[in-house]
Protein backbone atom coordinates (compact mmCIF):
# COMPACT_ATOMS: atom_id res chain seq x y z
CA UNK A 1 0.00 0.00 0.00
CA UNK A 2 2.87 2.60 0.68
CA UNK A 3 4.37 1.30 -2.73
CA UNK A 4 0.94 2.40 -4.26
CA UNK A 5 0.80 5.67 -2.17
CA UNK A 6 4.56 6.66 -3.23
CA UNK A 7 3.59 5.98 -6.98
CA UNK A 8 0.41 8.16 -6.70
CA UNK A 9 2.34 11.25 -5.37
CA UNK A 10 5.54 10.68 -7.48
CA UNK A 11 3.02 10.82 -10.88
CA UNK A 12 1.13 13.70 -9.24
CA UNK A 13 4.27 15.50 -8.52
CA UNK A 14 5.93 15.10 -11.97
CA UNK A 15 2.66 16.45 -13.36
CA UNK A 16 2.48 19.10 -11.09
CA UNK A 17 5.83 20.28 -12.25
CA UNK A 18 5.03 20.05 -16.16
CA UNK A 19 2.20 22.32 -15.22
CA UNK A 20 2.14 26.02 -14.81
CA UNK A 21 -0.20 27.51 -12.19
CA UNK A 22 -3.03 29.57 -14.17
CA UNK A 23 -5.25 32.06 -12.60
CA UNK A 24 -9.23 32.20 -13.64
CA UNK A 25 -11.95 30.20 -13.94
CA UNK A 26 -12.26 26.77 -14.77
CA UNK A 27 -14.30 25.41 -17.60
CA UNK A 28 -17.56 22.82 -17.35
CA UNK A 29 -16.14 19.54 -17.11
CA UNK A 30 -17.97 18.28 -20.09
CA UNK A 31 -16.90 20.88 -22.39
CA UNK A 32 -14.03 19.73 -24.83
CA UNK A 33 -10.83 21.51 -23.52
CA UNK A 34 -9.40 24.21 -25.65
CA UNK A 35 -6.05 24.25 -25.30
CA UNK A 36 -3.57 22.54 -27.57
CA UNK A 37 -2.48 19.32 -27.26
CA UNK A 38 1.21 18.46 -28.49
CA UNK A 39 1.65 16.26 -31.72
CA UNK A 40 1.71 13.18 -31.15
CA UNK A 41 -0.69 13.24 -27.71
CA UNK A 42 -3.83 11.36 -28.43
CA UNK A 43 -7.19 14.34 -27.82
CA UNK A 44 -9.84 13.23 -25.66
CA UNK A 45 -12.46 13.71 -28.48
CA UNK A 46 -15.51 12.36 -25.94
CA UNK A 47 -14.63 14.11 -22.43
CA UNK A 48 -16.47 12.78 -19.66
CA UNK A 49 -18.37 14.74 -17.32
CA UNK A 50 -16.59 13.74 -13.83
CA UNK A 51 -18.47 16.14 -11.59
CA UNK A 52 -20.72 12.73 -10.23
CA UNK A 53 -17.73 11.17 -9.08
CA UNK A 54 -15.44 14.06 -7.63
CA UNK A 55 -18.10 13.84 -4.99
CA UNK A 56 -18.24 9.93 -4.61
CA UNK A 57 -15.23 8.88 -6.08
CA UNK A 58 -16.02 5.30 -4.81
CA UNK A 59 -18.98 5.06 -7.62
CA UNK A 60 -17.15 4.61 -9.86
CA UNK A 61 -16.51 0.89 -9.52
CA UNK A 62 -19.40 -0.74 -8.61
CA UNK A 63 -19.72 -3.77 -6.37
CA UNK A 64 -20.51 -5.83 -9.48
CA UNK A 65 -17.23 -4.81 -11.28
CA UNK A 66 -15.30 -4.85 -8.00
CA UNK A 67 -16.25 -8.82 -7.30
CA UNK A 68 -15.05 -9.36 -11.18
CA UNK A 69 -11.61 -8.05 -9.63
CA UNK A 70 -12.31 -10.23 -6.79
CA UNK A 71 -13.07 -7.89 -4.80
CA UNK A 72 -15.33 -7.54 -1.97
CA UNK A 73 -13.64 -5.46 1.23
CA UNK A 74 -15.81 -1.93 1.57
CA UNK A 75 -13.90 1.30 -0.16
CA UNK A 76 -12.10 4.21 1.90
CA UNK A 77 -13.04 7.10 -0.13
CA UNK A 78 -11.30 10.04 -0.12
CA UNK A 79 -13.05 12.69 -1.81
CA UNK A 80 -11.02 15.96 -0.28
CA UNK A 81 -7.15 14.01 -1.14
CA UNK A 82 -4.86 16.77 -2.44
CA UNK A 83 -3.80 14.60 -5.11
CA UNK A 84 -7.45 14.37 -6.04
CA UNK A 85 -10.52 13.04 -5.43
CA UNK A 86 -9.76 9.06 -5.00
CA UNK A 87 -10.96 5.45 -3.32
CA UNK A 88 -8.79 2.73 -2.16
CA UNK A 89 -10.39 -1.02 -1.78
CA UNK A 90 -7.64 -2.90 0.58
CA UNK A 91 -8.04 -6.77 -0.53
CA UNK A 92 -4.38 -7.53 0.29
CA UNK A 93 -5.22 -9.44 3.39
CA UNK A 94 -7.84 -11.58 1.61
CA UNK A 95 -6.46 -11.90 -2.36
CA UNK A 96 -3.12 -9.84 -1.91
CA UNK A 97 -4.36 -6.98 -4.23
CA UNK A 98 -5.07 -3.31 -3.29
CA UNK A 99 -6.72 -1.13 -6.32
CA UNK A 100 -6.30 2.53 -5.51
CA UNK A 101 -8.25 5.19 -7.73
CA UNK A 102 -8.28 9.12 -8.28
CA UNK A 103 -9.56 11.75 -10.47
CA UNK A 104 -6.09 13.63 -10.56
CA UNK A 105 -7.17 17.08 -10.59
CA UNK A 106 -3.67 18.97 -10.04
CA UNK A 107 -1.93 19.25 -13.47
CA UNK A 108 -2.81 15.90 -14.90
CA UNK A 109 -3.30 15.48 -18.82
CA UNK A 110 -2.16 13.06 -21.07
CA UNK A 111 0.65 15.81 -22.65
CA UNK A 112 2.08 15.70 -19.24
CA UNK A 113 2.90 12.07 -19.35
CA UNK A 114 3.84 12.16 -22.78
CA UNK A 115 6.59 14.97 -22.06
CA UNK A 116 7.86 13.04 -18.90
CA UNK A 117 8.04 9.89 -20.99
CA UNK A 118 10.13 12.41 -23.71
CA UNK A 119 12.27 13.42 -20.44
CA UNK A 120 13.51 9.72 -19.42
CA UNK A 121 11.08 9.50 -15.97
CA UNK A 122 8.50 7.00 -16.74
CA UNK A 123 10.45 3.66 -17.33
CA UNK A 124 7.18 1.92 -18.37
CA UNK A 125 5.56 3.65 -20.69
CA UNK A 126 2.83 2.07 -22.56
CA UNK A 127 0.15 3.69 -25.01
CA UNK A 128 -3.57 2.13 -24.54
CA UNK A 129 -7.22 2.43 -25.25
CA UNK A 130 -9.44 1.98 -22.37
CA UNK A 131 -12.53 1.86 -23.01
CA UNK A 132 -12.36 4.08 -25.88
CA UNK A 133 -10.83 6.75 -24.50
CA UNK A 134 -6.74 6.88 -24.83
CA UNK A 135 -4.70 5.71 -21.59
CA UNK A 136 -0.91 4.88 -20.66
CA UNK A 137 0.06 1.71 -18.29
CA UNK A 138 3.38 3.06 -16.62
CA UNK A 139 5.05 2.62 -13.04
CA UNK A 140 7.93 5.22 -11.89
CA UNK A 141 10.96 2.30 -11.38
CA UNK A 142 10.76 -0.48 -13.25
CA UNK A 143 10.31 -0.94 -17.42
CA UNK A 144 8.86 -4.32 -16.63
CA UNK A 145 7.13 -3.67 -13.02
CA UNK A 146 6.55 -6.12 -10.41
CA UNK A 147 3.77 -6.30 -7.90
CA UNK A 148 2.50 -2.61 -8.80
CA UNK A 149 1.25 -0.47 -12.29
CA UNK A 150 -0.72 2.36 -12.97
CA UNK A 151 -3.57 2.87 -15.48
CA UNK A 152 -3.35 6.66 -16.70
CA UNK A 153 -6.89 7.35 -19.08
CA UNK A 154 -7.30 11.05 -20.12
CA UNK A 155 -11.45 11.14 -19.61
CA UNK A 156 -10.59 14.95 -20.80
CA UNK A 157 -7.59 17.15 -22.08
CA UNK A 158 -6.81 18.38 -19.06
CA UNK A 159 -7.99 15.16 -16.69
CA UNK A 160 -6.11 11.62 -15.87
CA UNK A 161 -8.65 9.10 -14.19
CA UNK A 162 -5.74 6.75 -12.66
CA UNK A 163 -5.81 3.51 -11.23
CA UNK A 164 -3.00 2.13 -9.29
CA UNK A 165 -2.73 -1.33 -7.88
CA UNK A 166 -0.89 -3.30 -5.96
CA UNK A 167 -0.23 -7.12 -5.83
CA UNK A 168 1.68 -9.48 -3.37
CA UNK A 169 4.76 -11.23 -4.32
CA UNK A 170 2.51 -15.07 -3.92
CA UNK A 171 -0.55 -13.95 -5.98
CA UNK A 172 -0.51 -14.66 -9.36
CA UNK A 173 -0.47 -11.31 -10.79
CA UNK A 174 2.58 -10.09 -9.75
CA UNK A 175 4.55 -11.00 -12.41
CA UNK A 176 2.57 -9.05 -14.68
CA UNK A 177 0.17 -6.76 -12.93
CA UNK A 178 -0.84 -3.79 -15.26
CA UNK A 179 -3.77 -5.72 -17.20
CA UNK A 180 -5.17 -6.04 -13.90
CA UNK A 181 -4.69 -2.00 -13.59
CA UNK A 182 -6.27 -1.98 -16.89
CA UNK A 183 -9.31 -4.37 -16.13
CA UNK A 184 -10.32 -1.64 -13.28
CA UNK A 185 -9.68 1.15 -15.41
CA UNK A 186 -11.91 0.09 -17.91
CA UNK A 187 -14.78 -1.00 -15.34
CA UNK A 188 -14.66 2.92 -14.38
CA UNK A 189 -14.59 4.35 -17.34
CA UNK A 190 -17.40 2.48 -18.25
CA UNK A 191 -19.32 3.63 -15.09
CA UNK A 192 -18.05 6.95 -16.14
CA UNK A 193 -19.64 6.44 -19.29
CA UNK A 194 -23.12 5.61 -18.80
CA UNK A 195 -23.81 7.89 -16.05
Amino acid sequence: MHARVLLAIGITTLLAGCSPEVAGTPSPAVSASTSSVPDGVPRVERPLDTSKFEKDPCSALTVGQLSQLGITTEPKPMPEDKLGPSCDWNAYDEIGLTVGARLLTIGSSLANLYKQHEQGELPLFQPVVISGYPGILVDLDNAKPQGKCSAEVGVRDDLLYSVQVTISSDAKDYADPCPVAKKAAELAVSTMKGS
